[in-house]
């Protein structure tokens, strides 16, 4: 499997923290919370993307 640079892997969680921000300050539209779910889905999916790797 590929392995991410710290650069690509830098660059994806600003992406995913960008969209956590967006839906925690829509948190009161429907769609606010599926955002920050997406967000941590996101970072989890990073996280296990390194282990499955290392592996």
């Amino acid at each position: 499997m590929p392995e991410l640079t710290l650069e690509a892997t830098s660059a994806i969680a600003v992406a995913f923290a960008a969209v956590m921000t967006v839906g925690f300050a829509a948190r009161q539209q429907r769609w606010g919370p599926g955002l920050m779910v997406v967000g941590i889905l996101g970072f989890l999916g990073i996280i296990s993307f390194g282990i499955v790797t290392r592996l």
